[in-house]
């Protein structure tokens, strides 16, 4: 019987050697697609609604390529300052998250989102973007 153990032991240490080795990749996989988030922060105003719809037909898709999410919109008059004044009396704000800073980033500087920014101009007047990385 203790032969029978020799024989089956390095059989084993080479069946878990083959699962071990199978999982690491599949591991180091998730890890990688666990970026922190990408936090977006937009304030502005609205000028002239007409034709924005194409700023939108454009930008839309390339954002929904980079991860987004819409977290939070509302008009600068729903806002509840809790502390120290907000400057800007009309006007939107939106929380957005992206998968990640190199995906916001990849999509924010792509040659179609800056087609897609001129678009915009003279529609939308933007206080501020702002971007940082979430805490994961």
């Amino acid at each position: 019987m203790k032969n029978h153990k020799r024989t089956l032991l390095p059989f084993l240490t080479l069946a878990v050697g083959f699962a071990v080795g199978a999982w690491l990749p599949s591991f180091a996989e998730d890890a990688a697609d666990e970026a922190p988030l990408a936090y977006v922060i937009v304030s502005g105003r609205t000028v002239d609604a007409e034709g924005l719809e194409a700023y939108g037909e454009a930008a839309a898709p390339l954002a929904q390529a980079a991860g987004i999410d819409v977290v939070a919109r509302a008009a600068t008059t729903d806002l509840r300052v809790m502390e120290g004044e907000w400057p800007h009396a009309e006007g939107f704000i939106a929380i957005e998250t992206f998968r990640s800073m190199a995906d916001f980033k990849a999509f924010w500087n792509s040659p179609g989102y800056q087609k897609a920014i001129k678009l915009r101009e003279g529609k939308v007047e933007l206080d501020f973007v702002v971007a940082l990385e979430g805490m994961r």
